[in-house]
């Protein structure tokens, strides 16, 4: 049996990617105390040798000159920055922070964690713990341009926001992918290294239809719905319409098992296939053929993800995907719709966050998701005078002056704070303007455990890794960085209920080992001595240990957290929100274009920018169909400005037919500006700029932005314009 070696021995390490929800096994060659080479691990139970180009890619991350190794003071304009100790950097922190949680409550506050910080060891826990530590502070993350509309679906249907609903990917034999591009993003929100083999294994059995505004990379490889952006929602409407027309609803699961679908079988009579082919631009003979494939197909699941998060109607859009997958009876069932068991959590216990609309928000009034504070009213709570205006903010990983709308407004913001601190491995364009940046492990330095994420395997498993080199410089883990705050201000730990008389302030993998041990694969402290520790899979797991063959599926229902067990159909909010979807009037906007996003592989976590071979081939474009372009005589290549009430943007153009007549798109995360010089140094612009962070303008029942779907207008540069006959070259 392998055995894991020393941290920083020579040898090979076996270890786990943490940039994804795959979390794909590695081995990390170390010789002399530094990672020369970082390959596939073929004996992972899961990944068995799938590996992308980011895991690696870590690696020059790790070793990159522009790396913030050691804590920064900041002297001056933004990104006017000197060295400091440690001791140093914590005491000034400490008393600030104290004058102003004495002064003004812990409701002045706030704490925002980003999204690489959700695949580390209960690293948003441990983000938001530190901020209810210090009272009522305001916690951000990137839930509001991310998950947040399906988590508050799943909380709506189901009772729990964090049951995270996904489709059976071994048993499914007809799959919908909706905003979905798995070629690149390696099935979001689901852990399975190998989810193209399985994909393609679904194609053969039966088919993968992608639902997108452009023929992405997936797309290209299977079947491909075009629909106009941010307008899924109206062909979700239209199949679940036709679904009941026909009588194809498995009505013994309504009945039995839920509530309020009549309610809502009668609130889409007026969406038939027809009026949504207006909307959506799909016809209304392919709306029906794709609804009656869905419910006839011995297994089948719908799956939206980013593409579904970030438009007008984000919530609805989502409702109606977990709609659609009950009505069909393809909830809790192999194959079909499933969710998964927490390897750290209780799985008898109750929801662990107050019911929506229990809490909302000081700027919006916006009902929180999971307690999180809508990441676009950021520069709002600081400059928004009053009781609970944000005074001190700790930014963990994440950058929103680049991942939410208006982000130089919200950069202006924080000069206005009183203490800003980042634990980054960069001066971003967020971090810039902090008072310290603190520096931070990267995964290849710290010890983790999969846990969040796993709990989204429909082959379940577990993996323990310790660090596989020393931290560079004087990188801390956050964790202890948070603790050694509190332990400073004289407040108890972050964990400090499981803690020990030896260790009343537990260490981060003491604390995840307690809750592993009493999780649902543990060893109950001995009281089921086949389960497992963090100990055991050391010793005995280095590459991972399947915990069980296939996600019990049937026990989805188990898991449904209403008073009755029994999904909700109807609530207030889908009547809501289904009233506002048909008083939108139809326009003609024949001429209107609809701004959407992409991403691509190398360049999916824009924190990874910085890396010169996984951006070296890139080149951010705006898509434009060739009819467009010709009407706005735009050719190939040249520099168009494209346009809101918001901002003005100067990008280059790309003609393209792989996009639907009517939109644009743009990839996410460029426009650099920071001490990271090969990220700084790119092309692109930050397309977020152009989106609105007016609370008026976001979602209102959930406070989603809207970054996909926006109305935008594109011209040519002066000069740039094309005469016909090069337009005519890129005509389809």
């Amino acid at each position: 049996m392998a055995q894991a070696l020393a941290t920083g021995a020579d040898g090979s390490h076996f270890t786990y990617c943490r940039l994804c929800e795959a979390q794909c096994g590695l081995v990390a060659q170390v010789k002399e105390g530094r990672i020369v080479k970082v390959g596939p691990d073929r004996a992972h139970p899961v990944s068995e040798g799938h590996l992308c180009v980011k895991g690696p890619g870590m690696v020059s991350i790790t070793y990159d000159p522009d790396r913030v190794l050691t804590p920064l003071k900041r002297t001056g304009a933004p990104g006017e920055f000197v060295p400091v100790g440690w001791d140093e950097a914590l005491t000034d922190i400490t008393a600030r922070l104290k004058t102003i949680v004495d002064r003004d409550g812990g409701g002045a506050v706030g704490v925002y964690a980003g999204n690489p910080a959700s695949f580390a060891t209960l690293h948003y826990g441990y983000a938001s713990a530190f901020g209810r530590a210090l009272g009522p502070a305001k916690i951000f993350n990137a839930l509001h341009v991310d998950t947040g509309a399906k988590n508050l679906a799943q909380e709506l249907l189901f009772g729990s926001p964090v049951h995270w609903t996904f489709p059976d990917l071994e048993e499914c034999d007809f799959l919908i992918l909706l905003g979905a591009n798995p070629m690149v993003s390696h099935m979001s929100i689901i852990s399975e290294p190998r989810a193209l083999h399985k994909l393609q294994a679904i194609h053969e059995r039966g088919g993968v239809v992608v639902v997108d505004p452009r023929r992405t990379e997936t797309a290209r490889r299977f079947e491909h719905v075009a629909v106009r952006p941010d307008s899924d929602a109206w062909l979700l409407a239209a199949m679940l319409n036709h679904i009941f027309a026909q009588g194809l609803e498995a009505r013994d699961v309504l009945d039995g098992r839920t509530v309020g679908w009549t309610q809502l079988r009668d609130a889409l009579r007026p969406i038939t296939p027809e009026i949504a082919a207006c909307r959506c631009g799909v016809a209304a003979d392919a709306i029906r053929d794709l609804a009656e494939r869905f419910v006839r197909a011995r297994t089948s699941a719908c799956y939206g993800r980013v593409g579904t998060n970030r438009g007008r109607y984000s919530t609805l859009t989502n409702i109606l995907i977990e709609s659609l997958n009950v009505v069909a009876g393809r909830f809790g069932v192999a194959g079909g719709w499933v969710t998964g068991l927490s390897p750290i959590a209780n799985p008898d216990a109750p929801p662990a966050f107050p019911a929506y609309g229990a809490q909302r928000s000081r700027i919006g009034n916006f009902p929180l998701i999971l307690s999180y504070t809508p990441g676009g009213t950021l520069a709002d709570e600081i400059t928004t005078p009053g009781e609970g205006q944000m005074k001190a903010l700790f930014v963990d990983s994440g950058n929103p002056v680049h991942s939410y709308p208006e982000g130089d407004k919200t950069a202006a913001a924080l000069e206005q704070l009183e203490l800003l601190v980042s634990i980054d491995f960069y001066m971003t364009e967020t971090s810039r303007h902090a008072d310290y940046i603190l520096p931070a492990m990267t995964f290849y330095e710290r010890e983790d455990l999969t846990d969040l994420w796993v709990t989204n395997a429909t082959r379940p498993w577990v993996q323990y890794t310790p660090p596989v080199i020393e931290p560079q410089g004087e990188a801390r883990l956050e964790y202890d960085i948070y603790d050694e705050i509190l332990e400073r201000m004289g407040r108890p730990s972050l964990f400090a209920a499981l803690g020990t008389e030896e260790r009343p302030r537990p260490g981060l993998m003491q604390a995840v080992d307690a809750m592993f041990r009493m999780g649902a694969y543990g060893d109950k402290f001995g009281r089921n001595p086949e389960g497992l520790s963090v100990a055991r899979l050391r010793e005995e797991f280095p590459h991972g240990a399947r915990v069980a063959e296939r996600v019990d599926a049937a026990a989805s229902w188990s898991r449904v957290r209403t008073e009755d067990g029994r999904a909700r159909l109807w609530h207030d909010v889908t009547d809501a929100e289904l009233q506002r979807l048909l008083a939108e009037a139809a326009q003609d906007d024949s001429d209107a274009l609809y701004l959407f996003g992409r991403r691509k592989l190398g360049s999916l976590n824009s924190w990874m920018h910085n890396v010169e071979r996984l951006v070296r081939s890139d080149r951010p474009t705006l898509l434009m169909h060739p009819d467009d372009a010709r009407d706005r005589r735009i050719a190939d290549g040249a520099r168009v400005r494209i346009a809101t009430p918001v901002a003005t943007l100067e990008v280059e153009a790309e003609i393209s037919d792989d996009v639907v007549r009517g939109s644009v798109n743009y990839p996410h995360g460029w426009g650099h500006q920071g001490g990271w010089r090969r990220a700084t140094g790119l092309p692109g612009a930050n397309i977020n700029l152009l989106a609105s962070a007016r609370p008026e303008d976001f979602e209102q029942v959930s406070g989603m932005a809207h970054l996909d779907g926006i109305k935008v207008t594109v011209a040519p540069l002066e000069g740039e314009g094309a005469a016909p006959s090069v337009m005519a070259a890129h005509a389809p």
